[in-house]
């Protein structure tokens, strides 16, 4: 969903979305981790996204809350499992390339190169390298975003939200205990039969032969 920036003022505007909002599923939908399985589709499930919006200056103030599920895949045992999300997030757009501490190229007089201008010349601008203690007391760490054009994607952002919010390593459960190396078997399930299974080579003979 396209939010243009002219519709955007220092009045903060509220708005609310479910599931029945297609491209919010969309979003949710575009987080989950799709297994091997080619037939699995997507399993439709309730969303509430709360996304409020303002102007302070030259700086667009994004804010709000999801609460929904992503479908992740076990690292232990494979399995898709329901991963709970409940993020609230703040997030800064700005059209001001300055700014937002992106570098753009300032032309310069006929046979000279151009030299890249900007706060950081390059580099996007962190709030916590400006003042890192303040941000850390207050628990916040937020970049501005350049906005090339004229809207703001909420898709995009519910799905970047989201997408902070999956696991380095996923897991179905903390106690997981994985599948065997041996035969693939979920050991969630019960024991497999491999310790049970004597493993016959060349040289087996000779554990009976005594000394």
């Amino acid at each position: 969903m396209k939010i243009y920036l002219r519709e955007i003022s220092d009045m903060e505007t509220k708005l609310d979305f479910t599931q029945d909002d297609s491209w919010v599923s969309q979003a949710v939908f575009s987080v989950d981790e799709q297994p091997e399985c080619p037939s699995h589709s997507p399993q439709v499930r309730p969303i509430q996204a709360h996304v409020s919006l303002r102007k302070v200056d030259e700086v667009v103030v994004v804010s709000g809350k999801i609460e929904t599920y992503i479908e992740l895949v076990c690292s232990r045992c494979t399995v898709l499992f329901q991963h709970l999300c409940r993020p609230s997030f703040s997030a800064l757009f700005c059209k001001d390339p300055v700014m937002a501490g992106i570098a753009h190229l300032q032309r310069q007089e006929t046979g000279a190169a151009a030299r890249p201008m900007g706060q950081n010349q390059g580099f996007a601008r962190h709030a916590h390298d400006h003042d890192e203690d303040a941000n850390q007391a207050e628990g916040k760490d937020l970049d501005i975003t350049y906005l090339s054009h004229e809207y703001i994607d909420l898709k995009d952002v519910l799905a970047e939200q989201l997408q902070l919010q999956v696991p380095f390593q996923p897991l179905c459960k903390e106690s997981c205990l994985g599948i065997c190396s041996h035969c693939g078997a979920d050991l969630n399930l019960g024991k497999c039969a491999c310790s049970k299974i004597i493993a016959t080579n060349p040289f087996s003979v000779l554990k009976d032969i005594k000394l």
